[in-house]
């Protein structure tokens, strides 16, 4: 995936950008996010990104600075612009540097997407141009087989245009291949471990799964041939559609084979899943999506076995609802400490999700997104997560790794609810229910006129010191959070409702349309319309 970083002395419109955009589809990571020129520029060494989209203004070293620098780290890296309308001439300094896309404030959701698309489709041209330069330097040195996986790493893993182009009969003479006129497909085969002490046999082992499956197949097909991608087999397939039984035949008894050698102390399951067959080599990257999202349904359907394409469609829409009404739940939960609702949640969100038919990519990236969601309200509420950082990386590895639902929903609970344990430990826990119910009078009434004196008697507590307690148990005011509860529930209104501006701002709790709309400017950098337009 294309990796990038976002830099701007502003949170809100880091956050903005980070919202506006489906980064997946993009085929896009955020990788990090910097304040300043200084975090940037440590991030862009840490992270190695392909792209950075930095305001021209910031403190520490601007955005020229760091551009100058950065390209010294990395002279392919590619930038993109944020500048206001005062700063045009900025913005034309920055295109002596070689930036060549540059956006004005306010962000447009269009302009954004487009100059990504565009800048993105330049990242991949290059990485193309250098992979095809490390290929002509292995032709020099005419190592067939280093070239035959050269071809299929820069075909698969960058999906290249420019392959396309070629007949088979280049393909095979340049790259040393014996393709023919017939059917191609990929199979995607992975070996799950359980403990590290497995790691040692997955390489022996996936060495013998490529030496058995060629053999096998080498006399049932017209070309065939691997390449690995972490604890991932690819096998590439050529073939008369006549073989495909005998072919799926072969992919059975390695199956059974290595399952059954496998002894139960090592705790090794290979699955096979097999991708789409395409009659033409310039489309075997569809064969190869296909195979990398059903080796992914094991999650689901189970390991040890073989994974066939099917037909079934996924409840997109259904699922997303669920989880975004999830996820409205969960923030509360979290933000009062409340561990045992989390752990209700989830197991609830586990049981919603089971009787859809969904996709095993689609779930790992939900429980991804459980996960910084957690991470993202810890840090909004000001709670001290010093431990959450590096757990979350070691969790994200091992999100990757997990092959069950089960394993998923046990590793983001034990994740979150030992989390909470430490943060709840080092809070003063006398004052821990007051304030929990103190945020849940304020859900549940934040349409009224709620004052100090209303809170300071529901939790039994005088208004001067409960509003001190409240600030400094959160980190922030009661006025600033009951406005920031108003504007959440706004927000959903202008993104689910047709409603008038006029008649939502009295839905909250605001009586005044000009303080309403200068609230929410405050909290989402964009007026009530603009909001509406951009998100419903």
């Amino acid at each position: 995936m294309i990796r990038v970083i976002i830099a701007d002395d502003e949170t809100r419109i880091c956050k903005l950008i980070i919202k506006l955009i489906h980064w997946d589809k993009l085929d896009m990571l955020i990788v990090g996010t910097a304040n300043n020129g200084i975090e940037a520029l440590e991030l862009i060494e840490k992270e190695n990104p392909d792209i950075v989209i930095t305001d021209i203004r910031m403190p520490g070293y601007d955005g020229l600075d760091m551009i100058e620098k950065a390209k010294k780290i990395n002279n392919t890296l590619e930038f993109i612009i944020i500048s206001g309308y005062g700063q045009f001439e900025y913005a034309k300094r920055a295109i002596e540097f070689g930036v060549k896309e540059y956006l004005l404030k306010p962000i447009n959701k269009e302009d954004l997407y487009k100059t990504l698309l565009k800048v993105g489709e330049h990242v991949k041209k290059n990485k193309y141009q250098s992979s095809l330069e490390k290929e002509y330097e292995l032709i020099l040195k005419n190592d067939a087989n280093r070239i035959r996986e050269s071809f299929l790493s820069n075909f698969l893993f960058y999906n290249s245009e420019g392959f396309k182009e070629y007949t088979i009969k280049e393909i095979n003479e340049n790259h040393h291949f014996h393709f023919q006129e017939g059917f191609f497909s990929i199979a995607a085969l992975k070996l799950d471990y359980r403990s590290k002490e497995d790691l040692g046999h997955i390489k022996t082992m996936m060495n013998e799964i490529v030496d058995m499956i060629k053999s096998k197949l080498q006399n049932i097909t017209y070309e065939v041939d691997s390449i690995r991608n972490k604890n991932n087999l690819y096998i590439v397939m050529n073939y008369n559609q006549k073989k495909k039984k005998q072919m799926e035949a072969v992919f059975l008894r390695v199956l059974e084979y290595f399952n059954q050698r496998i002894s139960t102390a090592e705790k090794l399951e290979v699955t096979v899943a097999l991708g789409e067959e395409v009659k033409e080599l310039k489309d075997i990257a569809e064969s190869f999506e296909s195979a990398k999202l059903l080796i992914e349904d094991r999650i689901l359907k189970g390991t040890r076995k073989i994974i066939k394409l099917d037909k079934i469609r996924t409840d997109n829409t259904e699922i997303e609802d669920v989880f975004s009404n999830f996820s409205k739940k969960f923030i509360k939960a979290v933000e009062v400490l409340d561990g045992d609702e989390v752990k209700k949640l989830l197991l609830n969100f586990k049981r919603d999700i089971s009787f859809r038919n969904i996709r095993g990519t689609d779930l790992k990236r939900m429980i991804n997104e459980i996960g910084s969601i957690y991470y993202i309200t810890m840090k909004n509420n000001n709670m001290k997560i010093d431990h959450v950082p590096e757990d979350y990386t070691k969790l994200k590895i091992t999100i990757e790794d997990c092959n069950s639902i089960d394993g998923l929903f046990n590793l983001i609970l034990n994740y979150i609810t030992s989390s909470l344990s430490v943060i709840s430990e080092n809070k003063p826990h006398n004052h821990l229910r007051q304030i929990r119910e103190a945020k849940k009078y304020i859900e549940e009434n934040y349409m009224k006129n709620i004052t100090l004196e209303d809170l300071g008697v529901h939790i039994g507590f005088s208004p001067s010191y409960f509003s001190s307690l409240f600030k400094k148990e959160t980190g922030t005011s009661f006025i600033e959070y009951l406005s920031k509860v108003r504007v959440e529930k706004a927000k959903d209104l202008l993104k689910e409702s047709d409603l008038r501006i006029q008649d939502i701002c009295l839905m909250v709790g605001y009586h005044d349309a000009k303080y309403f709309t200068k609230s929410f400017i405050k909290h989402t950098g964009l007026k009530p319309n603009e909001y509406r337009k951009i998100f419903a």
